[in-house]
């Protein structure tokens, strides 16, 4: 017998893309719902506390619903606010930011926070990890669906770059004729050289470099080294992040998960020395050849990880400055502590989960730092997540 259909009225969008509404003093989540909506519902699954449901009809639209663009949306689980205009998708990121920061920190009350928009909420998107499967009648290639491991035969995707498109276009055809390749490709493509490599330009794991521009600086990046996938965001982030550095000294600056060098290189331009430590080589090997290709000798390339390099006793003199900007998992409690027993005078912090992002900022605020600066960037329009870059200066 299935569960009995009930209405529920959306009240806004939660960190994960679910609509949140309540019914019989219980939470509600609802996917691909939109604040407003008041929605016939059937409940999926219930907990002692919230109860998640699926859209059975919308009985009235919210204000914010717009029509999807894409074929695949609600069945590809790459997107999750197609349906909702983008006007609404950036303010409901900068509601889940603010909240979840006046709740974990109320010291940020009195601290504006902001949310930039994208210039193009689509056609953005210029790297990306297709999932390939042999498969009959014809092998596939895609995104994994909506809460599956299943994978979505996708043949465009509208947030792609018009030349990330080609690309898939050419590995499309590679493996419906039968091209053995791994289960994860990495595709990265570049604009302005209209180029773009991964293992469909190759066959091979890594293929070769392209160049990346952010601001001043160009940046040597392969697909199997990560670089941010929005290119007309990355140069306003690493802007933000240069610009929460004035008035912390200028002698050691730690840049830690540092990539191929994003962040490394306009440091140097502002400090004595900047020491990038990156665990994975590719990505290590790539910030030496960027710093040279930009003429700084101050920079020192460590391929180390991040909380075994803290350990290490190595760091001296200590360090002015450290940036760091870790994977969705966060930096972690120890790395933490660790950067907070060398006293800098500022930590850059720059995320892509807001709720790892809390965990590890409650190790050194409230007390021994104080956050003075918040802001947001909307680097992955149609989908829930988000960039966030706070600033967090030494003394309460």
């Amino acid at each position: 017998m299935k569960p009995a259909t009930f209405e529920v009225s959306i009240a806004k969008l939660t960190y994960g893309g679910d609509g949140l509404g309540r019914h019989m003093g219980k939470v509600v989540f609802v996917p691909f719902s939109a604040p407003g909506d008041r929605l016939l519902v059937r409940a999926v699954e219930e907990k002692k506390n919230f109860v998640r449901a699926r859209i059975v009809r919308i009985i009235e639209p919210g204000p914010g619903r717009s029509a999807p663009v894409c074929p695949y949306f609600e069945k590809c689980g790459g997107c999750q606010w197609q349906h909702i205009g983008y006007e609404r998708q950036v303010a409901a990121k900068r509601q889940i930011l603010e909240e979840l920061l006046h709740h974990r920190f109320p010291e940020t009350h009195g601290i504006p926070i902001s949310m930039r928009a994208c210039p193009r909420p689509y056609g953005y998107r210029s790297r990306a990890r297709m999932q390939v499967r042999e498969s009959e009648p014809k092998n596939v290639i895609g995104f994994f669906r909506c809460r599956s491991h299943a994978v979505e035969d996708v043949d465009q995707c509208p947030l792609f770059t018009s030349i990330l498109n080609k690309a898939l276009d050419a590995l499309r055809r590679r493996v419906i004729e039968g091209t053995r390749f791994p289960q994860e490709v990495d595709l990265l493509a570049s604009e302005e050289e209209d180029v773009w490599t991964g293992t469909a330009a190759t066959g091979e794991s890594e293929g070769k470099a392209i160049t990346k521009k952010a601001g001043m600086f160009r940046y040597s990046v392969t697909a199997a080294a990560f670089f941010q996938a929005n290119d007309l965001m990355t140069e306003q982030l690493a802007e933000i992040v240069r610009s929460c550095t004035k008035g912390s000294g200028s002698g050691l600056a730690l840049d830690l998960f540092a990539g191929v060098g994003l962040f490394t290189i306009p440091l140097a331009a502002e400090f004595s020395r900047v020491v990038a430590v990156e665990s994975a080589p590719e990505a290590s090997r790539l910030c030496a050849i960027n710093s040279a290709g930009a003429g700084m000798n101050n920079i020192d390339p460590i391929c180390a990880d991040v909380l075994q390099y803290l350990e290490s006793g190595e760091i001296s003199p200590l360090p002015d400055l450290v940036v760091l900007d870790p994977p969705r998992t966060g930096a972690g409690v120890e790395v933490m502590r660790r950067i907070k027993e060398l006293k800098p005078r500022t930590i850059v912090y720059v995320s892509c989960d807001p709720q790892t992002l809390a965990r590890d900022l409650s190790v050194v605020s409230p007390g021994d730092y104080r956050i003075d600066m918040v802001e947001g960037l909307d680097m992955f329009p149609q989908t829930y997540h988000f960039e966030t870059v706070v600033r967090l200066t030494a003394g309460s």
